[in-house]
């Protein structure tokens, strides 16, 4: 009789072991949510053409200056979209590190550019050169231009082969003089490009960085976790060790004793975004970095940013 019991108790409290809700939802489709369409604006490609957005950052676009992917050259209107991204909220909306190989960079500012037509991408034709002006009272010659950033492929940049000046310009476009100073340089492609500084701490911090998120909840595939240095413009993102469940990574030049904010953005379905902060100071005694996101609204996490 008491083996019988036994066993009937066994068996009830395998029927009703819990069992977890698997993780779900993928982070991109936050991306692909909020970053809506690049500004710009259309003209003839026979024409001498200046684009300016909103921060007055600027595009000079030559004349016959572009090519269909045959190389022919294109005839008729075409479209410049130009995106620039100046504080770690664009940064981190846009998913634009401030990375290069292992060394963190601080960014004066990254920019979009990318002309087409009837939805065909068009190309700078071989040997010609379209002029950026990334407006910066405060420029500093230290800064170096850096491009090859491709969210497919390559998630870091490289050093730029193009050159950069600090210069004060004056034009009238529009029915507007413009005239401002900042970083000039020439581009003879299209895609991403960043001027930055790199960080030269006295003293580095070598030892791995981690942050920990609720595991039942949280993993790579639906959380991105960034380290934001808060005295410089940066967007730093941690991998996901799977074995370990934790966000970490080694940085080459980070100074013992930075001030950070972990920053955490979450998709766990459609329209189900989750957001942590946590601050840290970077040290041997770190430890792991702890932050518990909370539901929040897409329009909650732009306003959240917006503080960066």
């Amino acid at each position: 009789m008491l083996f019988s019991i036994v066993v009937g108790f066994l068996s009830c409290q395998d029927k009703d072991e819990f069992t977890p809700d698997p993780i779900s939802g993928d982070v991109s489709e936050f991306y692909s949510n909020v970053q809506g369409a690049y500004e710009g604006d259309s003209f003839s490609a026979s024409s001498d053409h200046i684009y300016i957005t909103n921060n007055n950052t600027s595009v000079h676009i030559p004349a016959n200056c572009l090519v269909y992917a045959d190389g022919s050259d294109v005839t008729g209107e075409v479209t410049v979209s130009l995106e620039d991204v100046l504080n770690k909220g664009e940064l981190i909306v846009h998913n634009v590190p401030t990375m290069s190989s292992e060394s963190v960079l601080s960014s004066e500012g990254a920019l979009f550019v990318s002309f087409n037509q009837d939805n065909e991408e068009l190309f700078i034709k071989p040997g010609s050169l379209v002029t950026v002006r990334l407006r910066d009272p405060n420029a500093d010659a230290n800064a170096i231009l850096f491009d090859g950033l491709d969210h497919d492929n390559a998630t870091t940049w490289k050093v730029s082969d193009h050159t950069m000046s600090l210069e004060t310009w004056s034009f009238f476009w529009d029915n507007k003089d413009w005239d401002d100073s900042g970083y000039e340089f020439y581009i003879s492609t299209t895609g991403w490009f960043s001027v930055s500084l790199e960080l030269n701490p006295t003293t580095p911090f070598l030892d791995p960085i981690c942050v920990s998120l609720p595991r039942e909840l949280y993993d790579g595939t639906n959380t991105d976790v960034f380290l934001l240095l808060d005295d410089y413009d940066t967007m730093i993102p941690l991998e996901m060790d799977s074995e370990k469940m934790l966000f970490c990574a080694t940085f080459s030049n980070i100074s013992v004793g930075s001030e950070a904010t972990i920053v955490s953005v979450s998709s766990l379905g459609e329209g189900d975004y989750h957001f942590g902060t946590s601050n840290a100071t970077i040290s041997i005694d770190t430890g792991e970095i702890l932050v518990f996101p909370k539901s929040q609204t897409k329009e909650q996490i732009l306003d959240l940013l917006g503080m960066f």
